[in-house]
């Protein structure tokens, strides 16, 4: 038996940050993942020359974010650069009369976030229109912090369309918070969204690491090792000790044991809650809400390996007024009725960092919307086809260059990362969805009823994009913990 002051389980980005943060504070700590290296959702593998990531992993904010903060409180900025996106981005529009229009444009959310010229040229937006549209900015960017908790009832989408914008703009909109949220736009609260658009238009969007989005997690994880505790990678957990009424540790597959008197969990509030720590210790109003708690829906799509430097940006984005998904679209979808084009994001990792791949190669990861199901083959399945079908009239060049052609969907997300333990779960893309009830007031609390045992990641503690969420949850936890601990 080994003891621990502090046991974090997932080496994701919200369980490497507690770690690590509860590593400088002088805590020893130790640090288990079921995977052969850290990063979670985000992790970056090597093979065949080739470095990249499940999907296409970029970080908003891209710059003065939670990212920035962790490298420098770890003292790793040299060997985790961080870099801001790139000066231009692309893709197209397909407007209603089905002409495709080039997105192309700054990069730089601060030199024009509504990005004016482009709004009138590829959306047809009329003054009034820009008007309705600055209207919005404005109230994003001047809503009282004090207010916000007010809009955590508010859908994004109703608020939205109160600004009178044409459908064109509404899409532009959309999109970028379902790709942001990978979540219904109806149900995305504005509480959410404000606070998340306002980092966007502050410090841009599209930050990516040198070396792989997952190189910082790793660095973290190494920091714990080289600071008086010990990274466990390969090690899956059996369950979570409970004794004498509180969390006391946990126990591997192959029936070791240790023992801390805090356990954190990045495995999510479901598994760990209906699994690992098993509901008989929790109150059932508290089980039975984790149970219907909502997952994010799924991130699914291909990745190309090229022989040439086909893409010109680093982030492309394709859809058309039918590719963004709410409530109804996505039930659409899962009946067999899907839009005209479906939503694309094209990631060029290489073009930010080169030696990610052999010399004059190109990785682009396509992504689309998908169901989190692990066993919604089908829908996804034909999700990646349908985006694949906008990839061939937007960048056909790039089937004249591909090497090889893998796709991933929610199964092979689930297999890594995310255990399901409740029917459609365990793909999501990002976590919890971020929707009505499950965010600000709503979001599950960081402390579980079990004393103990707390939450991190993007299920509990944090808010904003993806992996930016899981950090800030990692910071919030980690001063949550310091707390409890001065409080005896």
């Amino acid at each position: 038996m080994t003891d621990y002051d502090v046991i974090v389980i997932g080496a994701g980005y919200g369980g490497v940050t507690v770690a690590s943060l509860c590593a400088k504070a002088g805590q020893r700590v130790l640090l288990v993942d079921k995977n052969n290296r850290a990063g979670g959702k985000a992790m970056t593998v090597e093979r065949s020359g080739y470095h990249f990531e499940m999907w296409p992993v970029f970080g908003t904010p891209a710059n003065n974010s939670r990212f920035h903060q962790l490298v420098a409180e770890l003292g790793i900025e040299k060997e985790a650069p961080l870099i801001s996106p790139l000066p231009q981005t692309d893709g197209a529009y397909r407007s209603a009369d089905g002409e495709w229009r080039g997105l192309g444009g700054s990069a730089d959310q601060s030199e024009d976030p509504t990005g004016i010229n482009r709004l009138k040229e590829v959306y047809g937006a009329t003054d009034a229109d820009l008007a309705g549209m600055a209207k919005l900015f404005g109230d994003v960017m001047g809503l009282p912090d004090e207010e916000l908790d007010h809009y955590d009832d508010v859908g994004t989408l109703e608020w939205m369309r109160g600004y009178g914008l044409p459908e064109s703009i509404l899409t532009m909109l959309s999109t970028m918070l379902n790709l942001i949220f990978v979540a219904p736009v109806n149900r995305i609260p504005v509480s959410e969204t404000v606070k998340t658009l306002r980092d966007l238009y502050t410090n841009t969007g599209g930050r990516y690491h040198g070396g792989g989005f997952g190189l910082v997690a790793e660095l973290a994880a190494e920091y714990v090792a080289t600071h008086d505790g010990t990274f466990m990678p390969k090690t899956r957990i059996a369950k979570i000790l409970v004794e004498g009424g509180r969390a006391t540790g946990i126990a591997t597959t192959t029936g070791a044991e240790f023992r801390a008197p805090i356990v954190v969990s990045n495995a999510g509030i479901q598994p760990t809650v209906l699994k690992l720590a098993s509901a008989d210790n929790f109150p059932d109003e508290y089980v039975e809400r984790v149970r219907r708690l909502e997952p994010g829906w799924g991130f699914v799509g291909l990745r190309y390996f090229l022989d040439a430097p086909v893409m010109k940006s680093g982030i492309a984005t394709a859809y058309s007024d039918e590719s963004w998904w709410d409530d109804e679209r996505f039930a659409a979808a899962k009946e067999g009725n899907w839009p005209d084009t479906q939503l694309v994001f094209m990631g060029t990792t290489t073009n930010y960092d080169p030696s990610l791949a052999p010399e004059g190669h190109q990785i682009v990861q396509l992504g689309t919307l998908g169901s989190p199901d692990p066993e919604a083959g089908e829908m996804n399945d034909m999700a990646i086809a349908k985006a694949e079908e906008v990839v061939k009239q937007v960048w056909p060049e790039v089937y004249e260059h591909i090497i090889r052609r893998e796709p991933y969907s929610t199964k092979q997300v689930s297999t890594l990362t995310r255990d399901a333990v409740v029917p459609g779960q365990g793909g999501e893309c990002i976590g919890l969805s971020q929707v009505i009830g499950q965010c600000g007031r709503s979001k599950p609390d960081a402390r579980t009823p079990l004393p103990g045992l707390y939450l991190t990641g993007c299920d509990a503690g944090g808010y904003g994009c993806g992996t930016h969420q899981a950090v800030d949850s990692g910071f919030n936890v980690t001063a949550m913990i310091g707390a409890d601990i001065a409080a005896g």
